[in-house]
């Protein structure tokens, strides 16, 4: 069943021993288990573990797997960063498949965004001087009901403003998805706070 568990786990309804028994593997083939990384590798698991659990410090410790320490950035020298080597980066991470758009490469490589913010104004600008389309990498963007409450749950983990406004600026299109589906962020914003705390699932929205 190990050689099989990842892909059994994605293709089938979770429940606590399933839960426990994906952490367990995944520690044991050395595979990430940081909240930041799973939200792109696994984000079932993670929202499975919170739900049955409360939280996923919490379904680490039913799975008897050491807590994980919060990723830090790596660490470079004063000047490291050139206008070249960061379009050299941002090509590389594109031509690995990594997701481009701004959020998703905080969580990738967080110190590159800062750096590029920094030498080019803004990440977008950063894109389009590495020769991407910024508008059509945002534009390209899809979220799913269940996505949008994951990834306000991942603000939350980092304590993030998550009032009106500043979500509008920092979280655009996280905003409006969240506004689609849910009718206004601050809404989305309680449901996503509510299935964190409850730490089971809620009741799908009633169509309006």
């Amino acid at each position: 069943m190990a050689t099989e568990l990842l892909g059994y786990a994605k293709r089938r309804s979770w429940n606590r021993n399933l839960v426990i028994e994906t952490i367990q593997y995944r520690h044991q083939h050395n595979l990430p288990l940081n909240p930041q990384r799973l939200q792109l590798d696994d984000p079932s698991l993670l929202a499975a573990g919170r739900r049955y659990f409360g939280s996923w410090p919490k379904a680490l410790k039913a799975a008897k797997v050491p807590p994980v320490r919060r990723l830090t950035q790596s660490r470079h020298r004063r000047g490291y960063w050139t206008p070249e080597l960061l379009i050299s980066e941002i090509r590389r991470h594109a031509e690995k498949g990594d997701p481009l758009y701004a959020h998703a490469m905080q969580k990738i490589d967080n110190c590159l965004v800062s750096a590029a913010t920094y030498h080019f104004g803004s990440w977008a600008e950063a894109l389009t001087a590495a020769g991407f389309d910024a508008n059509a990498i945002r534009a390209n963007r899809r979220y799913t009901e269940e996505g949008v409450l994951q990834e306000i749950q991942a603000l939350l983990d980092r304590k993030e403003d998550l009032r009106d406004l500043a979500a509008r600026r920092q979280h655009r299109s996280l905003y409006w998805a969240a506004r689609k589906f849910y009718g206004t962020w601050r809404t989305a914003v309680n449901l996503a706070r509510a299935q964190q705390s409850a730490g089971r699932e809620l009741p799908h929205r009633q169509a309006t």
